[in-house]
Parts: structure tokens; C-alpha cells; sequence
């Protein structure tokens, strides 16, 4: 696996860019591929929810310590509970406190991607997904709350990890320190993957991204590769597990990777030819 960071393009190739963005700024937004939101289960929501949005497969919920009161389970929070609502003023809340005997409660939330009409699979290429995030409470000394895309990355707050930091596994690697915080947990993020190159491929490119819940600053972002011979991003996995509050998630989201219409391409070129004569002038 390979990361490197980002870095400011310049010279000839920043000014064709911003020449080309000057005359069109026209670039093709597919549509989602995959959507969903806590709005959809208003009334519905439990532990056997329905199928509802669509892109996805049927949830998997898997609950332990369900004890008479609960210790674990899931409903659905508002406003008041979680900054990271969607249109319906909810989120999807999960609650995994209060440790009984030999086993830690906890609730892992599985949801698989179908195959989409970019890639002609599951495998997230040339598409991003996203999901929002937030906890209210996680540890010290204790807890885990996770977000995982498939088998090959791994992001989350570890309440035994003696950082404040979330961290990031990569290909089941070891699992590395994020500047991202609890208190920026707990405001709410958006966590996005990227991916691009060859499907099933030892050398997969990928972008991880994470910013301020609602369009806020990044907090976060690395680029690299990953194996996606081995390692699967063929879906969605949330895990709450004894943590001393309610951890919260929200708005599932596969889209296409934005791509240059032909008018955008064209300009390019031209606004690309027009900058190398002018350079050449001043040679």
C-alpha cells in the first residue's frame, strides 16, 4: 500500500487548468448510483429494518447483550441528540453501554453495495462513497466506534487507543493515527472513499477524505493505493461497541466520479495551446 500527499499543481499545467475553467466550468455529474438516509424509516426503523433507498443491499444487524433493559441496540436520533440529521431533522442512533458479565454489548450495522452502472460492480470503481458520522461519547479506556468499507479500510475512534485521534487501517494493516479528534467526532463528520484503477488490481488508487459534517473544512485526506485483489470495498459496516454514549450515523451515498464534458475537454485543449504560444513568446 502506498500513500502520498497532496500537493499544489503549478506552472503551464495550473494556468491550462484555470484558463479551461474560465471559458466552461461544465463537468458531468452522474447521478447517485446509491442513496439512503435515516428519513426513510421514520416509524419503521428497528433491528430488522427494511430495504428502503436504493443502491444497496438488505441490511444485516447484529446485536449482543440485548438484555432486558437493553443494553445494546438502535433507534432512530434527532436533532437534538446528533448535529448529523438529514432533511427529516434524524439520524440512525445506536446505543452500546453498560457492560454485563463476560460480554461487551455492541451492534454491527451491514449494509452491501449492488452492482452499479459505472463499474459493473460492486468494487467502488470510478465512484466515491460517503457516509456521515458522530458519537456521544466513546471511552476513555473503553468503547470503539467504526466505519468500514469493505475489508480494506478500517476508520475509527478506539477508546483504548491512547491517542485522541481517529485511526485508519488500510489492506488489515496497522491501524495509523488521523488528526481528526473526538470533539470533531462528536460535531460530526463526512468520511468519503474514492476509488480508481484497474478492478481487482494489487495497485488500486484511492482518495480517503474526511471534513466537518454539512460542507465543512477538510479535516483530513490521503491518497495512495490499496490492494483490491485481496481487499474488498464491496460494502458498508458500522460498528458500536460498549461505548459510554450513543454513536450516531447517517446518509449512505455511492456517486460517480465527476468527468470533463466534451465542450470542458475542448477548451482545454485550446486554452492549453494558447498558453504554450504565450509562454513561447516570452522565451
Amino acid at each position: 500500500m502506498k500513500t502520498t500527499a497532496c500537493a499544489k499543481t503549478g506552472g503551464i499545467a495550473a494556468s491550462i487548468t484555470l484558463l479551461a475553467l474560465g471559458f466552461s466550468s461544465a463537468t458531468a455529474f452522474a447521478a447517485a448510483t446509491a442513496s439512503d438516509t435515516a428519513g426513510n424509516y421514520l416509524g419503521t426503523w428497528g433491528t430488522s429494518p427494511a430495504n428502503n433507498g436504493f443502491g444497496f443491499g438488505a441490511w444485516n444487524v447484529n446485536v449482543e447483550n440485548n438484555n432486558n433493559p437493553p443494553y445494546a441496540g438502535t433507534y432512530l436520533a434527532g436533532s437534538g441528540d446528533t448535529p448529523i440529521v438529514d432533511g427529516s431533522g434524524n439520524a440512525w442512533g445506536t446505543y452500546a453501554n453498560s457492560a454485563q458479565g463476560t460480554v461487551l454489548p455492541g451492534v454491527v450495522f451491514t449494509r452491501p453495495f449492488l452492482a452499479g452502472p459505472v463499474s459493473g460492480s460492486a468494487s467502488l470503481y470510478n465512484q466515491t462513497f460517503s457516509f456521515d458520522m458522530g458519537s456521544g461519547g466513546v471511552g476513555p479506556g473503553q468503547g470503539l466506534l467504526s466505519g468500514a468499507i469493505g475489508s480494506a479500510f478500517l476508520f475509527e475512534y478506539d477508546g483504548t487507543y491512547s491517542g485522541d485521534n481517529m485511526l485508519l487501517s488500510i489492506d488489515g494493516g496497522t491501524a495509523a493515527a488521523t488528526p481528526v479528534n473526538f470533539s470533531e467526532l462528536n460535531a460530526g463528520i463526512n468520511v468519503s472513499l474514492a476509488v480508481s484503477g484497474a478492478v481487482n488490481s494489487l495497485v488500486e488508487n484511492y482518495v480517503f477524505t474526511v471534513s466537518a459534517f454539512s460542507g465543512g473544512a477538510t479535516l483530513f485526506s490521503q491518497s495512495g493505493t490499496f490492494d483490491s485483489l485481496d481487499f474488498n470495498t464491496s460494502q458498508f459496516q458500522y460498528t458500536d461497541s460498549n461505548t459510554t454514549g450513543n454513536g450516531y450515523f447517517n446518509t449512505l451515498n455511492i456517486s460517480a466520479e465527476p468527468t470533463p464534458e466534451p465542450s470542458t475537454l475542448a477548451m482545454m485543449g485550446i486554452s492549453g495551446l494558447s498558453t504554450l504560444f504565450a509562454f513561447r513568446r516570452r522565451k
